[in-house]
């Protein structure tokens, strides 16, 4: 009887596991087919309350593993580069820039999981499929990032995401005009202009 009980009470978490596990080779394997795109980016940011908060708009460049622009232009200038290895931010508003090591960048920028496709990411997230949308959830519940959605159509193009906070705060991204092809090496590099303060965080 003990056993039955047990059965019952285990069956539904191994369907489960395998679910996600199922769903996270479809997403990883739907990403792999993209490994480097250009594209215009919409962004909007709302409030626990449902304000919105920002409204914006860019550009974004990838290529993997690892390379990354994004180049905010609305409401807002501002600039996020990863050359591979560190991870700048530049807000020219402030004359400010932020560097950090790119392994340290994913808390604050999920973004950067995109860039890299690493399956050890990947296992530190409950990963939940509805056609072409994917919902991680972090299993660490330590995390800030209360889940992170993505829609990538089986050609591996991605189409939008969404970062919800603990607190509820979503933060959408919708990509326009996506590219494949290999964007300029020179995209991926950053040098601070001179004047600006610079926050080494890498030390």
């Amino acid at each position: 009887m003990k056993k039955a009980v047990l059965g019952l009470l285990v069956a539904p978490l191994l369907f489960a596991s395998n679910v996600w596990a199922d769903a996270q080779q479809d997403f990883s394997a739907r990403l792999d087919k993209v490994n480097a795109f250009t594209a215009d980016f919409q962004q909007k940011v709302v409030s626990p309350d449902g304000e919105t908060l920002v409204n914006g708009s860019g550009t974004v460049a990838v290529k993997r593993p690892n390379l990354f622009r994004w180049d905010t232009q609305k409401p807002d200038e501002n600039l996020l580069v990863s050359d591979g290895k560190t991870v700048w931010y530049y807000n020219p508003f402030v004359e400010q820039v932020t560097a950090m090591w790119l392994k340290n960048a994913t808390e604050q920028t999920p973004f950067v999981l995109l860039t890299r496709n690493s399956a050890s990411d990947w296992s530190q997230y409950n990963v939940h499929q509805t056609a072409d949308t994917f919902t991680l959830t972090p299993k660490d519940k330590t995390s800030s990032m209360g889940k992170f959605v993505l829609t990538v159509n089986k050609s591996g193009q991605v189409r939008n995401f969404t970062v919800v906070e603990q607190d509820g705060q979503k933060s959408s991204f919708t990509f326009n005009d996506f590219k494949t092809a290999t964007p300029a090496a020179k995209l991926f590099t950053f040098v601070p202009p001179k004047g600006v303060e610079v926050d080494d965080q890498r030390n």
